[in-house]
Parts: C-alpha cells; sequence; structure tokens
C-alpha cells in the first residue's frame, strides 16, 4: 500500500484529484516515460493512445504530462516542470505552488488566474502518489517491506553488525516541540472548505489516538509523597519555571484559532527524524513525549540515550507512568540537552548534563533546534492549507532531510572524529599543567564530581531549625509580628483590638504547632536562628532573579546574532535587550543588599562580571548557603577548571570508541546497500524492465552519495590519532550468503583502497606460529587494505600449506 492513502472519495471530487483511482494505471506509464522518451518543451504536441492506454492521463504521462483531473483532465502540465518544482521546494520550502502558478503566468506573459494554484495542486498531488507509488514497489524489489526503513533510517545508529563493541548507549537521540509548524482550524477560515479525509501513514507518524493514551499518566503521576515533591521542588521546578519564563507566549497558551498547535519530534543523533506526531490543540504537554518514549522502546529496545529540555522534571513523570518499569528494566537514560543544560540549576547539571553523564560522548543533544531550524520555513505554506497538504509537504520535507542527513554522514563521522582528535590533544596538555600545580589525579576528579552531587544532594533536607522557623521566620521578618507592633496594638486597643486578637492567635498557634514554650523576643537564639534563615532565603531569592534575567538576555544575545531574524523581530530583541539591562542593574543592586546582610557577607557582583559572563552555573554556587563551601576542594576554581578538562577528555574518549563503532556500521550498510540492489535489478530485469531502469537510477544515484561518504571516512582514516577500521562487518540478522558472487562496489576499491582476497587453505594446528602484525594484516571476511598488502606473506603461506605449485 502506497504510503499516502485516501479510504473513500470526497463529495467534491471536482476539486480534487482522486489519484489512488488511477495512480495504478499510471505507474507503468510514469517508467515508462522516464526511461525511454525525451519531447522538447517547444511548440505543438500531437498525443496518441497506445493499445495499453485506458485514460487521457496515461495517454500524457507517457509523453511527459500530467492532467490536472483524472478523467478528462482539461489542463496538463510537465513533468519535467514538477521535478524542478520538487527540488527547488526542497532547497527553498518557503516556494509554494502560489508562488509557482504566479512565475508560470508571468514567464507566458498572462494575467493572473487564481483558478491556476488549484490545478497545479490537483497535478502535484497525483504527481507525488505516483512518486510514492514507484519508491513502494522499489521497496518491494528490495525486499525492504514492513517496519525495514524506519529501523534502519539512521545507518551509524541502527545498522548493527556481528561482533560490535559494546556501548553504554546503543542509540542516542533527543525530542522536543516546535510550534512554528501551526495549523489553522478550518472551521475559523473563510470560504468553503474542501472535504479530504487523506491521512499520512508513513512510519514515523504517532497517531492522536496513540498520543491520548497517556492523557492522564500525568495526573496519576502528580500523586507523590511529601518527600518526593520536597526533592522535586528543589532541582526540578527551578529548572521547569526557568524555561517557562524565558520562553514565549506562545509556549505558555495556545488560542483556539489553531486546530494543530505543533510538532513534537524525536530525531537521532545525526539527525534523522524517526518518531514525530502533531500537538493537538495545546501547548507541550506531557502525553507527547511520553507516546515519544513508548514508540522508540517498542523499535529499538534497551541502552537508549535521550535528551530533553526538562528531561529533570519529565524523568519523574516517566518513573510514575504506566512505562516506568519498562524504563527501568530497558535502561533508558535521561539527558538534558548541553545547551539548554546550562542554564538549570547547578544541582541538576551534575546529575543531567551531558558532560557528566558516562557513554554519550561529545553529543550536544540539541539536534532538534537544528532541525526545527529547517522546518521552521514550511510554516507559511503549511498553516492555511488543507490538512493533508500539510502532512504531505512535512512527510516530503523530512525525507529529504533524512537523505540529506544520510548523504553528511561521513562529513558528520569525520568532524566528530577531528573534534574528538583535537579535544584530547588540547585538554590533556592543559590537565596536565593543572596538575602538577594542584598535584591532583584522575580519581580526585571522579571523588570530586561525587562529592558535588552528594552536597547538592544532601540539601534536600533541611536543618531541624529551618524546618521549624520555615514559616515563623516569614510572618516575623516580613509581616512584622515583633513585639513592636504588639506593643502599638496595645497602645491602641480600641480601634485595632480585633487585629491585635487575630495576631495574637495566629501567633499562639503556631506557638502550639511548633511546641515553643517561650515567647521569642530579638534577643532570643531562636528569633537570631530565624533572621539567619531569612537572610539567606532573602539572598537565595535575589540570586534566582539575577539569574533569570542574565538567562534570558544570553538567549536574546544569541538569537539577536543568529542570520535570518526579519528586522521587526531585530529591532523587538533589541528593545527588550535594553530593559533587560536595566532589570539586571536593579536585580544586582537587590543582590548586593542581601549578599551584604549575610554572616559571613558574600563577595559583591560588578556589572562589568555579570554581563561577560560566560557561565551560569557560578549563580548556584553562591545560593547554598547553609555552609561555606568556598573551602571544599570540588569547589575551587582551580579544581573545577581541571575537572571540565578532565571529563572533556573522557567525554572525546567514548566519541571515538562510538565513531569507530559507526563506521563500521555505515560502511557494511552501504556494501549491502549495493548487494540489494544488485540483486534486485537481476531479478526485475526480465520481467520488469521499466522497474529495474528505475532500481538502475536509484542504484546509480544512491552509488554516487556512497563514493562521497567513503572518500571523507578515507579522509578520517589519516588522521593522526585515528584508532578505527575501514572494513565492512556483516549485518546482524542478515544472510551473509547474500554477498556471494556479487562484484564489491567501486568506491570500495577505488575510494577506501580495499579489494577482496580469496585464498583457501588449510588451518594447521600449529596455526599460532602467525605473528601479531600478520594477523592484523588480514580480515577474515576477505577485506585487505591495499596499502598494507604484501603478496611476500601470501607466498610465504603457501609455501608453508604447501600449496606453492597451485598459486
Amino acid at each position: 500500500m502506497d504510503p499516502l492513502t485516501r479510504p473513500t472519495i470526497p463529495q467534491h471530487g471536482h476539486c480534487l484529484f482522486s489519484v489512488l483511482r488511477v495512480s495504478y494505471l499510471l505507474k507503468f506509464s510514469f517508467n515508462t516515460y522516464t526511461h525511454t522518451y525525451c519531447n522538447s518543451e517547444h511548440g505543438p504536441h500531437l498525443f496518441s493512445y497506445t493499445p495499453t492506454t485506458r485514460t487521457a492521463n496515461q495517454a500524457l504521462i507517457r509523453h511527459g504530462y500530467i492532467g490536472s483531473a483524472p478523467d478528462q483532465p482539461g489542463f496538463a502540465f510537465p513533468i519535467r516542470l514538477f521535478e524542478i518544482y520538487r527540488q527547488l521546494h526542497r532547497v527553498c520550502p518557503r516556494f509554494s505552488l502560489d508562488a509557482l502558478s504566479k512565475a508560470l503566468t508571468h514567464l507566458h506573459h498572462g494575467p493572473r488566474k487564481s483558478s491556476l494554484q488549484d490545478l497545479l495542486m490537483n497535478a502535484y498531488d497525483a504527481y507525488l502518489a505516483v512518486l510514492r507509488g514507484v519508491e513502494a514497489r522499489s521497496r518491494v524489489a528490495l525486499g525492504r517491506t514492513g517496519n525495514w526503513y524506519m529501523d534502519n533510517v539512521c545507518a551509524p545508529c541502527l545498522y548493527k553488525t556481528v561482533n560490535e563493541p559494546y556501548l553504554k548507549f546503543s542509540w542516542l537521540g533527543a525530542m522536543d516541540s516546535n510550534n512554528s509548524l501551526k495549523w489553522v482550524d478550518a472551521i475559523l477560515r473563510t470560504g468553503t472548505s474542501r472535504a479530504d479525509d487523506r491521512v499520512s501513514q508513513h512510519d514515523r507518524w504517532v497517531t492522536p489516538e496513540q498520543v491520548d493514551l497517556f492523557k492522564d499518566e500525568v495526573s496519576e503521576s502528580q500523586k507523590l509523597d511529601s518527600m518526593d515533591a520536597e526533592e522535586l521542588a528543589k532541582c526540578i521546578n527551578t529548572c521547569v519555571d526557568r524555561w517557562r519564563a524565558a520562553g514565549p507566549d506562545q509556549r505558555k497558551k495556545m488560542f483556539a484559532l489553531f486546530a494543530v498547535s505543533g510538532i513534537f519530534l524525536t530525531v537521532c543523533h545525526h539527525g534523522h527524524v524517526v518518531v514525530m506526531c502533531d500537538m493537538i490543540r495545546s501547548g507541550e504537554l506531557m502525553k507527547y513525549p511520553l507516546a515519544m518514549i513508548k514508540r522508540l522502546l517498542d523499535r529499538y529496545g534497551k541502552d537508549i540515550g535521550l535528551g530533553y529540555d526538562i528531561m529533570c522534571a519529565f524523568f519523574k513523570t516517566l518513573l510514575c507512568s504506566s512505562l516506568g518499569s519498562r524504563v527501568i528494566a530497558m535502561r533508558l537514560r535521561g539527558v538534558v540537552p548541553a545547551f539548554h543544560g546550562h542554564a538549570h540549576n547547578r544541582a541538576c547539571q551534575v546529575g543531567w548534563h551531558p558532560l557528566y553523564v558516562d557513554g554519550v560522548g561529545l553529543e550536544d543533544f540539541e539536534e532538534c533546534e537544528r532541525t526545527f531550524s529547517r522546518s521552521n520555513h514550511l510554516a507559511g505554506i503549511t498553516r492555511l492549507c488543507q490538512r493533508f497538504h500539510r502532512q504531505q509537504a512535512l512527510d516530503e520535507h523530512f525525507d529529504f532531510h533524512d537523505l540529506d542527513k544520510h548523504a553528511s554522514s561521513g562529513n558528520f563521522i569525520y568532524q566528530n572524529y577531528r573534534q574528538a582528535i583535537e579535544k584530547i590533544s588540547l585538554n590533556r596538555s592543559y590537565l596536565d599543567a593543572l596538575e602538577q600545580r594542584l598535584h591532583t589525579t584522575d580519581k580526585d576528579y571522579e571523588d570530586a564530581l561525587l562529592a558535588e552531587q552528594k552536597y547538592f544532594k544532601d540539601l534536600r533536607s533541611e536543618p531541624v531549625a529551618k524546618t521549624e522557623f520555615r514559616q515563623l521566620d516569614h510572618h516575623i521578618i516580613h509581616d512584622g509580628y515583633t513585639r513592636t507592633k504588639i506593643t502599638r496594638v496595645r497602645t491602641r486597643y480600641r480601634t485595632t483590638y480585633d487585629k491585635y486578637i487575630a495576631t495574637l492567635e495566629e501567633v499562639c498557634r503556631y506557638e502550639e504547632v511548633h511546641n515553643i514554650s517561650e515567647r521569642w523576643t530579638p534577643a532570643s537564639k531562636e528569633y537570631r536562628d530565624a533572621l539567619v534563615v531569612a537572610s539567606e532565603r532573602r539572598y537565595k531569592k535575589c540570586v534566582s532573579e539575577l539569574e533569570r534575567l542574565v538567562v534570558g538576555r544570553l538567549f536574546e544575545t544569541t538569537k539577536l546574532g543568529m542570520s535570518g531574524v526579519a528586522y521587526k523581530m531585530r529591532e523587538k530583541l533589541s528593545k527588550a535587550l535594553k530593559t533587560r539591562a536595566e532589570a539586571i542593574r536593579k536585580a544586582l543592586n537587590r543582590y548586593n543588599d542581601a549578599a551584604a546582610a549575610l554572616n559571613p557577607p558574600r563577595p559583591r557582583l560588578t556589572w562589568h562580571s555579570i554581563i561577560n559572563s560566560a557561565s551560569l552555573a557560578e549563580f548556584d554556587w553562591l545560593r547554598e548557603t547553609r555552609q561555606d563551601i568556598r573551602a571544599l576542594p570540588w569547589a575551587q576554581s582551580a579544581v573545577r577548571e581541571a575537572m571540565v578538562l578532565y571529563f572533556g577528555i573522557k567525554r572525546a574518549n567514548e566519541e571515538k570508541v562510538r565513531l569507530n563503532v559507526e563506521i563500521c556500521c555505515l560502511i557494511t550498510f552501504m556494501v549491502d546497500d549495493h548487494t540489494d540492489y544488485y540483486r534486485a535489478i537481476a531479478r526485475t530485469i526480465i520481467p520488469n524492465p521499466p522497474l529495474a531502469r528505475e532500481l538502475q537510477r536509484q542504484w546509480a544515484f544512491r552509488t554516487r552519495i556512497n563514493t562521497s561518504i567513503a572518500a571523507r571516512l578515507e579522509l578520517m582514516a589519516r588522521l593522526h590519532g585515528f584508532t578505527g577500521s575501514l572494513f565492512p562487518g556483516e549485518r546482524e540478522g542478515r544472510d551473509a550468503a547474500l554477498r556471494d558472487g556479487i562484484p564489491p562496489p567501486l568506491w570500495l576499491e577505488q575510494v577506501l583502497h580495499l579489494r577482496t582476497v580469496t585464498v583457501e587453505y588449510e588451518e594447521p594446528d600449529d596455526a599460532d606460529h602467525l605473528s601479531a602484525a600478520e594477523r592484523a594484516t588480514y580480515d577474515f571476511n576477505g577485506m585487505a587494505r591495499e596499502g598494507d598488502f604484501d603478496e611476500n606473506i601470501v607466498v610465504d603461506l603457501l609455501e608453508t600449506l604447501g600449496m606453492a605449485d597451485d598459486a
């Protein structure tokens, strides 16, 4: 079945091209045209029927045209026109069919015709349906049916090989929402809406019904005991509130105008879109990431590393949901993306930031933002279109997106490998210099991280004094329930007697609840302790406010420097920065006043140090004032710098290990892809020549892509510090005999300098006499590096086995 289907034909059939009713008749004609016909675009044309022609569109498509109606088309457009438009729309998603219709009228020096856009849309829908039908037949011929495409959409991630080295995380990805791709409710639009119940059946979509299975999970997860709620409040709520405050108003509420308020998707760390869904009349609800994770667990199994902006908050909901037991059993690990993670408090960073998570390598988990930066260009043409055309545009865009990501996978691996090597080299030199001065070792950094994590964990349980005075200190200090006020009430008892009674009853009630037998006075120890706690809380509040403003300024400054920001948006951001600067000055003054009230006083901050700060984590150091942590080893700036260098080196070494595995997976996929096309063409060349020619065209295109990938991998193999291998492996669960009798792809020998060597021998009992160097020269799959191949080794081996004469 085609990826896009329409179960029933709408009543307004004259406005929509019922492509599936005739597409099966057009696929063969399209292949015939593509590979046998070439016509001129100028002058009149005479279209004739052939014995196999049943409809006018079949005759048109054989001559390179496609009609605007299924049965009796009054207009026809060149297929070449749609081929050009499809590629233009691929690189410039803003270029719509409306713009194409205007351009055609200008080219033909004619007046503007409003109906031309609808005619183009009908014919373009038919064109895309035919392409999808051809693609579906090609996949059947290749043996890639069912969920094969999404199970292998990213070769480095998912094409697992036999005897693959162990990785802590078998798959890395990220998920996030985006509200640019809204869709206006058809009821609220002017004009008459055309009935169209076609929906996308692409494997990557999660349906609204599948999402709504988790609509009640959040309310269930909120049923936490007081201990859990208190632990969450220390770290999680701070992070969530900070991101909500920094986000635009559109993320906080959705207007009834939009039937679809955006999309929620999941991508692998190479950028391929693996799962996505529409957000229906809502913001970023927890049911969307829950539905994503269920699909990921079902499809990709154990040991998934997943990034999410508010993963620290969401993970508690996840564990309390119906997926909790599966998440634990399948060892799913949540991570906060690197850029977003720096805006979370320090207690969150030490447990969720990628720098401190073993096994993630140098992955930043920010791929969703890069994906959205490209898909946002579709907003202008999808907001007011039909629901089906919106889904069709998204499918086309992300299919091209995945193809582009595959084509750039060689460069992705090359750049990451080079980055890892450079980070190891540079960080090691700096770290060695620091270690000589600090007299520290690798174990000290690991212990320092554990000590810091323990410190923030211990902060979740408040001291007894703070627990007792949590409510009393607020009323005593902020509401003024002091001896002075009580005395003032007594002197004016005629007018304030009721207020005095209410105040006295409230004070007495607090004294009874907290077992306070003697009334507090400014001279009592308890009163002074409460003042200390109140001063610390005021100080923390000032730090939080200052941090929030600086985070907002950092984001706006980054946005202001981006390309593609419109003039009005840039002007708005500039004004916001000026307002933010004044707010930061006021918050800085409040902070310095609160810092001076502490004992001992905290250092004053200057405007210069705030405005030029590159790291936000230090604000969280100042917030925790229960004990002076400035003397602890892990709080020293030099030690912290060494920790960052050490964990950077550790992540870089993990990245090299992962990339070595991904190189083998990618090369294995490309070799098997070559084998599948070779066999499919051989099977179809006699019974179905048009399909064979289509497969041959796809094979030639993919060979060019794979050659460019191989070129980047070969360049990577020359890097000083490269520890991987360019030899292909064997796919798990795939019959290795499929490669038998198939000539290897040309790029394997011409680009990677690998060639097949067939050696037949009987292994003697004393085979252990071969040296390690001799064993390393050969790959047990029969592949040898051309640069390292030595014919003398083969001759010596044959002589040892007594087969020199046959050689």
